[in-house]
């Protein structure tokens, strides 16, 4: 019976006595914890900036209602109330609806750039990956080498076998 040349041996007898380890046993590099957050991030960058998109517009409908006669509707009468200074002991403390009113917008604007350039770039990508030429892939690789920073590293991979496929090297 013939075995598969690229498949890792059952035992350790079977193919790695050289060596001393079975190559199943051998567990991949540790990374640290900085570099598992940031291939976290990049991995689920869409829903991310999603969520800063949501969490900006929660916010801003909070300072909106809380200055407006909106605060008496029993959506907002609820929990509005609340932000507005009564936390110290003559009731007079911060106001947080100020902070909510800067920081609300600013995620709105941050959160929408970043779905936005994240589905323009994804849209792009995918166009150009359909290519059956190896000649027009040539010729589009430096523009999907540059969608690839705003997209995942399952996409890196892709690319790399689409490259692979097309036998280009680099």
């Amino acid at each position: 019976m013939r075995q598969n040349p690229r498949a890792a041996p059952e035992t350790p007898g079977e193919g790695a006595a050289d060596t001393g380890t079975s190559p199943r046993t051998e567990s991949p590099p540790r990374l640290n914890l900085y570099s598992r957050i940031r291939y976290w991030s990049l991995t689920n960058r869409f829903a991310l900036s999603l969520l800063v998109l949501v969490v900006g517009g929660i916010l801003t409908a909070i300072a909106i209602a809380a200055w407006t006669p909106l605060i008496s509707s029993p959506l907002f009468s609820g929990f509005v109330p609340g932000l507005k200074g009564t936390d110290g002991p003559s009731g007079s403390g911060p106001d947080w609806t100020l902070a909510m009113a800067i920081v609300g917008p600013i995620l709105v604007i941050v959160g929408g750039y970043l779905a936005g350039s994240y589905i323009i770039a994804r849209e792009r990508f995918e166009h150009l990956m359909k290519t059956r030429s190896k000649a027009e892939f040539l010729r589009n690789v430096p523009e999907v080498e540059d969608l690839i920073w705003d997209l995942t590293p399952r996409d890196h991979e892709r690319l790399i076998r689409k490259k692979q496929e097309f036998k280009i090297r680099g």
